[in-house]
């Protein structure tokens, strides 16, 4: 959670930093604050860090249940609820099922 913490308030530095955008709208130019890209990419990365990265797998093999790391979940192959991953445990590559 930490780590979640410290990159959502360094989005939102790199974000605030946009003091304005120029948006380009069905051919007319407008001038777009910071907050209204801040707020759904907050939004966006809350969300998608709560629905996928506090999930747990399942090896299909040996039973496992496992936390992969950000990084690997970002990367993967997946069908459904279930991702192609290797078990920590067994070494094995399988399609890893989200437990409920």
């Amino acid at each position: 959670m930490k780590r979640f913490l410290k990159l959502s308030v360094l989005c939102a530095v790199l974000l605030i930093c946009l003091t304005s955008c120029t948006v380009n709208w069905f051919g007319e130019t407008r001038e777009a604050p910071w907050w209204t890209i801040a707020i759904p990419v907050v939004i966006v990365s809350i969300i998608s860090y709560y629905i996928i990265y506090t999930r747990t797998y399942v090896c299909p093999y040996c039973g496992f249940e496992f936390k992969p790391k950000w990084y690997e979940l970002s990367a993967l192959v997946h069908m459904g609820r279930a991702r192609i991953m290797k078990c920590p445990a067994c070494g094995k590559r399988g399609y890893c099922k989200r437990k409920k």
